[in-house]
């Protein structure tokens, strides 16, 4: 009898997790942008969030960076989408002169190592959607050509 108790709890909290507690609240955050003002996520209820911490020592952030560009021009045109990169933890000279370097005309902020850790960045790039509520429904960590194509299906489906 103990044994079908605890059965049950395992599969019923599996049931649980997997449909209603979908996601985890992303945690809010409060970084400078590039042009020296204060973001907070927080800033972004009722829209989807595209974030991205990348670095610009390091070749996958790079090799991501024209698809992030694209996204961020398709989804420019919708209110509801944002697209967001966040710098972990380089100084200012060296991100707004990458930033030039690579064309990033999308917002970036500075990060910072409690904002990655609150993230549970473990490697970059790191890429979190984030749904109207405020809740991370997909995490990617690296990048590899084709990936955006599963960003736009998440994000498009958000949007419905």
């Amino acid at each position: 009898m103990k044994f079908k108790a605890i059965l049950f709890f395992f599969l019923f909290t599996l049931f649980v997790r997997g449909t209603f507690v979908y996601a985890d609240k992303a945690p809010d955050f409060t970084l400078q942008n590039t042009n020296g003002e204060a973001v907070s996520l927080s800033d972004y209820k009722g829209k989807v969030v595209f974030l991205d911490f990348w670095t610009s020592w390091c070749p996958p952030c790079r090799a991501s960076i024209p698809a992030i560009k694209e996204l961020h021009k398709n989804m420019s045109g919708n209110p509801d989408v944002e697209v967001i990169g966040i710098n972990n933890g380089e100084n200012e000279k060296t991100v707004v002169d990458f930033m030039k370097k690579m064309g990033m005309d999308y917002p970036n902020l500075y990060g910072t190592n409690a904002v990655a850790k609150s993230y549970d960045v473990s490697g970059i790039p790191a890429f979190f959607i984030i749904d109207k509520e405020g809740n991370i429904v997909k995490k990617y960590m690296g990048y590899k050509n084709g990936l955006e194509k599963e960003w736009y299906s998440e994000i498009e489906a958000l949007l419905k």
